[in-house]
This record gives structure tokens, sequence and C-alpha cells, in this order.
């Protein structure tokens, strides 16, 4: 069973996974909850703050408090699933994450990819290889990723969420175009990126 947070805004809702990016902000968050008080969270999310509105939700267990920031929250998309009438209501659980999830950022070159945690699935490379070369405006060859990937990982142009819980991870990719062109050409001159396996 996952480890469940609560909400200090909230308590009667739970998180069971969630991911933070650099600044705090939201990437990605898992919800379980009657459906009235998940509907008025989402509700206050969209509201200022003089109107009792919320802008940062606080992620609690024990004594451990995460501060999760949201900004406009026309960025997050939303996917929920009703379970089950309780005695309480019905039980629902709700997924909310960042477009860039779904949608890259082609104009600011960054993208999201939230990837299952669990043991035995395929190195994260091979599962971050599909979104780094559709991101990409330079055209990359399947058999460069490998030689591509570890640049991208030394440059921190591909970086893990600052904090994960639960069993999704989220990797933040941030290509700047001018830099990488250089960089790629030269190992093309040098004979790293060949055109053939």
């Amino acid at each position: 069973m996952p480890e469940l947070y609560n909400l200090d805004e909230c308590l009667d809702l739970y998180a069971d996974a969630f991911c933070l990016g650099r600044q705090r902000e939201c990437l990605f968050l898992s919800l379980w909850g009657r459906d009235t008080a998940l509907q008025e969270l989402l509700a206050r999310l969209t509201l200022p703050a003089a109107d009792n509105g919320l802008d940062t939700l606080h992620l609690c267990q024990g004594d451990t408090r995460h501060p999760m920031v949201f900004g406009d929250m026309d960025r997050y998309s939303r996917r929920s699933a009703r379970l089950r009438q309780t005695r309480f209501g019905t039980l629902v659980h709700v997924w909310l994450f960042d477009q860039r999830c779904i949608t890259p950022d082609r104009a600011n070159l960054h993208s999201i990819v939230l990837l299952d945690d669990e043991e035995g699935a395929c190195p994260v490379d091979d599962q971050l290889w599909p979104r780094v070369r559709e991101l990409c405006p330079l055209p990359l060859l399947d058999h460069w990723q490998a030689p591509v990937m570890t640049l991208l990982h030394a440059q921190q142009a591909v970086l893990p969420a600052s904090f994960s819980q639960g069993p999704i991870q989220a990797w933040e990719i941030s290509l700047d175009e001018n830099d990488l062109a250089l960089r790629l050409s030269g190992m093309i001159r040098a004979g790293v990126l060949t055109p053939e396996p």
C-alpha cells in the first residue's frame, strides 16, 4: 500500500503520488477523496487569494510537509475516475498534471515526462528518448541515443523532478537549440555521431 499524504488545506483528501519541479511547482498530483471535497479544492485553485482561493497546497505526513505551488490553472490537465459508492459518498481519484506532460512546449523547447517508477521498467533514457526526439528541432537518428542522452545529462538539459513521491517519477527536458546544434555538429565532425549505426 502506498504512503498517503493528507492536505493541510483539506483534511478529507489524500495524495498517494506527487512530483515537484525546481520551484516546488506541481508537475503531477494524484488525489483521493469524496467528490464534493475534490470539486471544492479544484475550484479554490482557480480563485484569487482574496476570494478564498489557493495557490499553494501542503502535503503532510507526520512532521514532513511538502509545499506544492500552483500557478495558472489553465496549464494543468485533469483526469478523474469514480471508484465506488461508499457510506460517505462517491470515492473519486483525480490526477492533476502539467500539460507539458502531454504536449511539449515547442516554443521554449521544454517538456515533462512522467514515468512509472516500478522496478524492472526499461531504462530511463530509453523512455525519455522518444520525447527528446519529438522536442528537438534538429534531426536525431535513433542510433545516436546513447551519446546524445549522455550529453543532455551532462548539460543538465534532462533532469529528474526535484522531488517525487509514489510510483510516478517526473523528468524535465529543457533544450537549448543553439548550444545543442553546436555540440552535435562537433560530435559529427569528431565521428562520434555517424550517419550509419
